[in-house]
């Protein structure tokens, strides 16, 4: 896979909507210039549901100016709650409103960030501050922030947006990758993973850059299964970390453009083509592709899987699904009425016979059947698409499967047996994601 200079990354800015104030001043006597004053107040009091400012566009304007980043600095939201939040801090802080500098916080201390009038406030001790926005940096400005059991690199702001209180993380790309790697990806034993760890490390990389362009105004990326799972510094290791430092500002390119990536756990011998999954457009490397002549992800837990439902539990996945009304049916039949060229179910048929004489025929399309079915026991998303159903002479639904998510783009267990052959990095990615080429982020 060649390699090739890939542009700067410049701070995204959003395009600012123009606010104009209209100011004037009336002097015609006590009574013209009191109703001319109260006007004004109205008018400075009145927009965008916020006190502290006079308009969604001069909010916007305000925040994209406070909250625009360094490169290669991505902004993590690592939490939120409409009402009240409490920080516990265990190492010492300083505490800023906006961009002064207010006062130290002592490690072993709590931080409550509430809502009031409108307004963000921060109560610590018998100190309340109120403020557009807060900030927290370490005492020696490259330290931690260690709050809430866990700790982060980098600085931390607390806003207040659409009446919910976020807690963002301002953290370098590179330290942000540091703290995803091992929560996505197994280590393994010594180094059998590490070219694995390596390619994902240059998805992982992707992903995050993508989502810093597209231009959101307070947080680029959720810490969860929304984006990609981030443990801050308490999730780094050595092997992990190593793979970062070794694939520093390496991504995934195509037609010299940061390339769209996805990866999931397990693909069951071949992947899924983007469109089958995902309302997008097809995309030329991100077609189904065998997983080798083994395949490669064979070695994963849930290469193979079977989930056994009785008649009435697998009723009540329906019932809570929303799919049908009442729990007050039995099953007539299960059947997989078209798939996808990679194996996957495209339509899946469920007829029912309602216990009074009516039927009813449900059709789900896609993965949007992981979602509706469910596990049988732990209520999950169903493991994959790729699979068999059938009813057994119990009256049971028996789904065989084989794969673990969506099957779209980078096999992570895939990935893995590949590493374990000794097969490097760029191959694995060449795999996946055919046609696209390494790039590189200038720091």
């Amino acid at each position: 896979m060649r390699s090739h200079q890939f542009p700067q990354f410049q701070s995204f800015q959003l395009i600012s909507f123009k606010s104009q104030l209209k100011k004037s001043s009336v002097v015609f006597g006590h009574v013209l210039f009191f109703a001319a004053l109260y006007i004004l107040v109205l008018t400075l009091s009145g927009c965008g549901g916020s006190k502290r400012f006079t308009s969604d566009e001069s909010y916007r304007k305000y925040y994209e100016k406070e909250f625009k980043t360094e490169i290669n600095t991505i902004r993590v939201l690592l939490d939120e709650n409409p009402s009240k939040i409490i920080l516990s801090l265990q190492s010492s802080v300083y505490l800023f409103r906006e961009n002064r500098k207010i006062i130290k916080v002592n490690g072993g201390s709590s931080l409550e960030c509430y809502i009031e009038n409108d307004e963000l406030n921060i109560r610590y001790g018998r100190q309340n501050f109120t403020g557009k926005y807060f900030q927290l940096i370490p005492l020696n400005g490259e330290g931690v922030i260690r709050f809430n059991g866990k700790s982060f690199k980098g600085s931390v702001k607390i806003v207040l947006e659409n009446a919910a209180i976020k807690i963002i993380n301002f953290v370098d790309l590179e330290n942000y990758l540091k703290g995803v790697i091992a929560e996505e990806m197994p280590l393994g034993e010594n180094d059998e993973n590490y070219e694995a760890l390596k390619a994902f490390a240059i998805v992982a990389r992707t992903y995050a850059f993508n989502k810093m362009d597209e231009g959101k105004l307070l947080y680029d990326i959720f810490p969860d299964t929304r984006d990609q799972v981030y443990g801050g510094k308490d999730a780094e290791y050595s092997l992990s970390s190593k793979a970062v430092d070794e694939t520093r500002g390496m991504i995934l390119t195509y037609d010299a453009e940061p390339a769209v990536v996805y990866y999931h756990s397990t693909c069951g011998g071949k992947t899924a083509a983007v469109e089958n999954v995902f309302p997008v457009k097809p995309l030329p490397y991100l077609q189904s592709i065998r997983d080798g002549d083994g395949p490669y992800c064979k070695i994963s837990p849930r290469f193979k899987w079977e989930e056994t439902f009785t008649e009435s539990s697998f009723i009540k996945k329906l019932y809570n699904a929303k799919l049908i009304d009442s729990e007050d049916y039995e099953v007539n039949e299960v059947f997989v009425e078209s798939r996808f060229p990679s194996g996957r179910v495209n339509e899946l048929k469920i007829i029912l016979d309602n216990r009074s004489g009516g039927r009813k025929e449900i059709i789900l399309y896609g993965n949007d059947i992981r979602t509706k079915i469910r596990t049988a026991e732990k209520d999950l998303a169903l493991w994959s698409t790729l699979f068999d159903v059938y009813m057994n002479s119990y009256e049971q639904v028996i789904i065989n499967g084989k794969g673990y998510g969506h099957g779209v783009g980078l096999c992570q267990w895939g990935a893995i047996g590949q590493s374990r052959e000794g097969i490097g990095y760029e191959k694995i990615l060449e795999l996946y994601f055919h046609g696209t080429e390494i790039g590189r982020i200038n720091d």
